[in-house]
């Protein structure tokens, strides 16, 4: 092996494992060597950088870069640049580097005409796809061969949250045009496409979008709108006829047929509850990712409260009797006291001399903190969809339900075990807790209002009993497929869901 080549070898190899200080002792003996890397016969077709980039080598990636920065606009052989690796993979660090180098290879093509945007995309890597944008916004606009935008290939390989990344950064600039006019060489929209993929959450994600859903009508070259393709498929299964009635929900009224306006009192509440609803959606939004985060800690305070609630009843404040005291005793213990209760062991001390109302509501209201509690982990460990509004309203209801009675539990325990407190602490303690309970009162109303809005716009007319009745039967089909295929269909979707770049 000759000189020349062993150092290449030994380049290469600093490049995999990213060794900064191996880069500039083989800088030291040939400062000449990223120069002549294309006659290193151990890179092929690509260049230290690329090798550095697709391993998701920071440090490497900017001493490369510091040295030469010209790397960043060379390709290899799939006419793939570092930053088309870079974001295919997900290194937003690296990303950022080379963007910060020359962002004019945000709109560079590959060998199949891909820009770093649409492998972002593809792939459903939302940073990469924030920074790409933030570096050249206008490669939002760049289309494939056959017309298709990334927002197709959102659809195409099934990466929503990428696709409401796109949505959301064409709300913030005011350039909802492009998202109408996005079709492919055939006149397909993104509708067309996901009802074409049969993709449901794709499909009402969409629908949800007023602006899409003012345009669900739009026809293709064909002369077909969306609602066309669901009518010419041959197999008319129950998720067929969702589709076709989400559908037809959408595109029920037409500039011919204008829907008809609400009158007196039912036009008055609609639009209270349109403005509770712009309001929730501009301000008071959730954002739904904090559950992920959080899923492991929810868990953990639920089981705390549940603990908290079981102890209570356990032992409760003043403790329980250790004896037993009972007319029909032969020999009552020495000494005797006429003025304790009858007990037995195990009673509670508060049974024999609280109030019996008091008692009661104590008990009813720890119950109810353990009840809540116990559904709250069961709600978090079901792994239930995050997109599942209904039982996330659910989950969070159940949180409100423990933290409010679990808070009253608090305040019964203080007069209790306090009963000589200053009636002005008493009474300040009192308004406070009624002030706190505004609020969270408040808070729960605003959710209850945005979950009737939801209902409201996901069925509107529609009869519960066929959503219902659709739904059942989707969960009816799927349970008897699985049990035929032995699980077949899982796998099946598992792969084509993957994308091999």
């Amino acid at each position: 092996m000759s000189e020349s080549e062993d150092l290449g070898s030994k380049l290469y190899e600093a490049c995999v494992s990213g060794s900064v200080p191996a880069l500039d002792s083989l800088i030291e003996k040939d400062k000449l060597i990223l120069n002549r890397v294309n006659s290193l016969t151990c890179f092929f077709s690509e260049t230290p950088l690329h090798v550095a980039v697709l391993c998701g080598h920071l440090d490497f990636t900017k001493a490369l870069l510091t040295r030469k920065p010209e790397l960043v606009t060379e390709f290899d052989t799939r006419g793939c640049s570092p930053l088309h690796l870079a974001s295919t993979e997900g290194h937003v660090e690296i990303v950022r580097e080379l963007l910060r180098v020359d962002n004019n290879v945000c709109i560079a093509r590959d060998q199949e005409g891909r820009i770093p945007l649409h492998l972002a995309a593809m792939k459903g890597r939302v940073e990469v796809i924030r920074e790409l944008l933030r570096a050249k916004p206008e490669s939002i606009h760049e289309k494939l061969g056959k017309g298709e935008t990334v927002l197709h290939l959102c659809v195409k390989y099934y990466r929503l949250e990428a696709l409401d990344t796109l949505f959301q950064y064409l709300q913030s600039c005011n350039n909802m045009e492009f998202l109408l006019n996005s079709e492919d060489d055939d006149g397909n929209t993104i509708l067309h496409l996901a009802v074409g993929l049969k993709q449901m959450e794709t499909i009402k994600y969409l629908l949800g979008k007023q602006i899409i859903k003012d345009h669900a009508n739009v026809k293709n070259e064909n002369g077909s709108s969306a609602l066309d393709v669901v009518e010419h498929w041959r197999n008319r299964d129950l998720k067929t006829i969702e589709i076709h009635d989400l559908l037809v929900q959408a595109g029920r009224h037409d500039d011919n047929d204008p829907p008809p306006r609400p009158q007196g009192r039912c036009k008055v509440l609609g639009e209270i509850m349109k403005w509770i609803s712009w309001f929730w959606m501009r301000y008071l939004d959730i954002d739904h990712g904090w559950l992920k985060e959080v899923r492991g800690h929810l868990i953990t305070a639920a089981t705390l409260t549940a603990t908290m609630a079981y102890q209570a009843l356990l032992s409760p404040p003043g403790g329980v009797w250790q004896d037993a005291s009972k007319d029909d005793q032969a020999s009552p213990p020495l000494p005797y006291n006429d003025s304790v209760p009858q007990h037995e062991a195990g009673d509670a001390i508060l049974d024999s001399y609280g109030p019996a109302s008091q008692e009661a509501k104590y008990v009813v209201i720890n119950t109810v903190v353990l009840v809540a509690s116990l559904s709250t982990i069961i709600l978090a460990l079901s792994g239930f969809p995050l997109q599942n509004k209904f039982l996330l309203g659910v989950l969070i209801l159940t949180m409100y339900t423990t933290i409010s009675f679990l808070a009253v539990a608090y305040f019964m325990v203080l007069d209790f075990v306090f009963p000589s407190l200053d009636d002005k602490i008493l009474n300040g303690l009192r308004y406070l807790l009624i002030f706190w309970f505004g609020i969270m009162g408040l808070v729960v109303m605003l959710h209850a209002c945005h979950f009737f809005v939801w209902l409201r716009n996901k069925f509107g007319n529609r009869h519960f009993l066929v959503w219902l009745r659709n739904k059942f039967g989707n969960l009816v089909t799927r349970c008897r497929t699985r049990g035929r295929d032995g699980g077949a269909n899982h796998i099946t979707h598992e792969k084509s869901c993957c994308w091999q770049p």
